[in-house]
């Protein structure tokens, strides 16, 4: 069976770049559904067909995403042909894979999805795709025609992020990318995915609700030409012409405005703004940390990044039972932190760590 994608003729300017080898003409705006959770369906159908109506091409969600998965496929069923829809795995073997997909077709209402993930792919994970069935579920789901395309995505891990692009075995690469994030990725893994064909995916633009919370940036108004902070951090995103497609989460009209607004007017920040985006990211990013794992290898093995994430998870995306049993499936916990203060030795950012690490292990256990 061949699918393709038929889109209606929109009125908008929407911009659009090429997703790597999959020769998708991707909006540069997508819709991170992480947080469709937290907003009821008659909400979530208002803000996805509203999205579609203006350009959004590109539909992002995780079989962990609460029942963002359904909402979706209760809002959308009828508009299939218009979107790239995609979502996210975490399982990585055979069975485990086979189960998921066919609950996510379920759940999405739809015959294919266009993009498949191994979501969240850390530590030794990598190698069992290959081995372990994950991998060839997904080819033989390809063949079938249930899916199109395969990818992956990776938070914080740079050599497991360099390891799956030359693969190539995957066309698209998700990461985390944000002003925050410019350091690790923008120099040389950026690049080198753009290269060889693999499509980049902005996740967590706004470094997870963190360069949103305030509504500009104080002091220098007359830099931003009136646009928020949220717009200025995605447009700095959009400015590495190796990024395709950045989502943002969204629950609201007024966000989503604001999103259609950076992706359908296409302009060059100034020395200026960016100046002052970095004093904001500089103020906003004390005692936050970034998954950049400087302050790995912790002695005690704690996957400290990965522990953050999930309490963010928790607290700010209300995935409250995903991350505990994340969490709790763990080989070490933040109570085996011993204080020795090593990682805050490493850490550029001046996260507290061991202080930190407590209360997450309160909260997550």
């Amino acid at each position: 069976m061949t699918l393709c994608l038929i889109l209606p003729k929109i009125k908008n300017n929407m911009q659009k770049r090429t997703l790597g080898k999959t020769g998708w003409e991707i909006s540069v705006i997508g819709l991170g559904s992480i947080k469709l959770p937290l907003i009821s369906r008659k909400e979530c159908e208002i803000l996805l067909n509203t999205a579609i109506d203006g350009g959004i091409n590109f539909v992002d969600t995780a079989d962990c995403y609460g029942d963002s998965e359904e909402k979706i496929g209760l809002a959308l069923e009828r508009r299939r042909k218009e979107f790239y829809l995609c979502t996210k795995i975490d399982e990585r073997d055979g069975i485990g894979v086979r189960k998921k997909l066919e609950r996510c077709l379920r759940r999405l209402r739809t015959d294919w999805i266009d993009l498949i993930l191994f979501h969240d792919l850390r530590g030794s994970e990598y190698d069992p795709i290959f081995h372990t069935g994950g991998l060839e579920t997904l080819e033989r789901a390809r063949k079938q025609g249930k899916i199109l395309e395969i990818g992956i995505s990776i938070h914080n891990s740079l050599p497991m992020m360099r390891k799956a692009i030359e693969s190539g075995v995957f066309s698209v690469l998700m990461v985390a990318y944000s002003a925050f994030d410019e350091d690790r990725l923008a120099a040389d893994l950026l690049p080198m995915a753009h290269r060889m064909g693999v499509g980049l995916v902005a996740m967590k633009p706004l470094a997870g609700g963190r360069l949103a919370e305030s509504p500009s940036l104080p002091g220098h108004k007359g830099f931003i030409r009136g646009e928020s902070l949220a717009q200025v951090s995605i447009r700095y995103v959009l400015s590495n012409q190796n990024i395709t497609c950045a989502i943002p989460g969204m629950t609201g009209l007024y966000e989503l405005d604001e999103n259609l607004q950076v992706g359908r007017q296409a302009r060059e920040l100034t020395m200026e703004e960016i100046k002052a985006l970095m004093e904001c990211v500089g103020e906003a990013g004390k005692g936050f940390c970034r998954s950049c794992g400087y302050c790995l290898p912790c002695p005690e093995g704690i996957p400290i990044p990965d522990i953050f994430r999930f309490e963010s998870y928790h607290d700010r995306y209300n995935l409250k039972e995903w991350a505990r049993e994340q969490y709790q499936s763990l080989g070490v916990h933040a109570d085996a932190c011993s204080g020795c203060e090593q990682c805050m030795e490493h850490c550029p950012y001046g996260v507290a760590i061991p202080e930190k690490l407590k209360l997450a292990h309160r909260i997550l256990y």
